[in-house]
């Protein structure tokens, strides 16, 4: 009977769902996968209809499961906001966490947390430091409200405010021979020993792809998990880095570095704020993504996207 649905069997179902995995559903709800099974086949007994199916390792909705979840979705989003109102100052006494990669912190945190305490005082704020991979998974298991991300293949429910895109560039110390050119060909590039960002991230995933399509393997190169660091020894003149020069703008305007672009065609990356696209934003996280657009701006000459 509808009275006698369990509210976690519901939300279980609308998390199962949206990630099309048992074990990803367990991991978020902090459950075993055989509380998800069990759970499952509970609530549709109740239901006295089959929901789900599985097609290899991935869970699908039957045509029921797809109306059902239209319906309580929205069951889902009232009692959440209901809870939400039952504090006047919820808002203003809330918390927002966010994740995003060590450059772009250094990039924006420091203006868009000043511009956003003149508005939200009282909202604490828990930053963590993870790349694009890894903050993904943060938003999808609900440790981090909001990520910002280079967004390339994000994962089904998740949704994506665009704030600006970027290229890669080869940046080298200006006693490098390149400093004297205005192009290079790719078959110099295939000579080059290269300061790649480490290998989980979705930079090194296009770098490798690009080289790739330009004909050539990976060859001399290392693997650095800082942009720091990859700055540090191109000046030195320990190889070529390949990174956006905005994360080099101190020094590519001091002289210290020097830029071209990759040969033959480039390396572009799409940055974004990312949060779980079942549930509406707080007006909180809305101010929050608009101060990222703005400050995004400033770091790349005003080239923000619109949303």
């Amino acid at each position: 009977m509808a009275h006698d649905l369990d509210l976690r069997l519901l939300r279980m179902f609308a998390t199962l769902a949206r990630v099309g995995s048992y074990t990803r559903t367990a991991a978020i709800l902090h459950v075993t996968q055989s509380a998800i099974s069990h759970g499952m086949k509970r609530l549709e007994d109740q239901l006295d209809c089959k929901l789900i199916y599985r097609k290899g390792k991935t869970t699908h909705l039957t045509p029921e499961g797809r109306h059902f979840l239209g319906q309580i979705l929205r069951v889902l989003d009232s009692l959440d906001r209901a809870a939400e109102s039952m504090s006047s100052r919820a808002e203003s006494r809330g918390k927002l966490s966010v994740t995003l990669s060590g450059s772009m912190a250094h990039a924006i945190l420091a203006p868009v947390l000043r511009e956003f305490r003149e508005s939200y005082s009282e909202v604490s704020i828990v930053v963590r430091l993870e790349d694009s991979p890894r903050a993904i998974e943060e938003v999808e298991e609900g440790r981090s409200d909001l990520a910002i991300v280079v967004d390339h293949q994000l994962p089904k429910g998740l949704k994506a405010h665009p704030l600006f895109r970027d290229r890669l560039q080869l940046l080298f110390s200006p006693l490098h021979a390149w400093a004297q050119k205005q192009r290079i060909t790719v078959e110099e590039l295939g000579r080059e020993h290269l300061l790649l960002y480490q290998r989980n991230s979705v930079t090194f995933r296009q770098t490798e792809d690009y080289l790739l399509r330009c004909g050539l393997r990976l060859g001399s190169y290392v693997e650095i998990p800082s942009f720091e660091i990859m700055k540090q020894l191109a000046r030195l003149g320990l190889g070529v880095a390949l990174m956006a020069p905005w994360v080099a703008a101190k020094e590519l305007e001091e002289g210290s570095l020097a830029t071209l672009p990759t040969p033959r065609s480039q390396i572009s990356r799409s940055w974004a704020v990312i949060h779980q696209g079942h549930r509406d934003l707080r007006q909180s996280e809305q101010t929050f993504i608009g101060l990222c657009r703005m400050a995004c701006g400033q770091i790349t000459g005003g080239k923000s996207l619109k949303p």
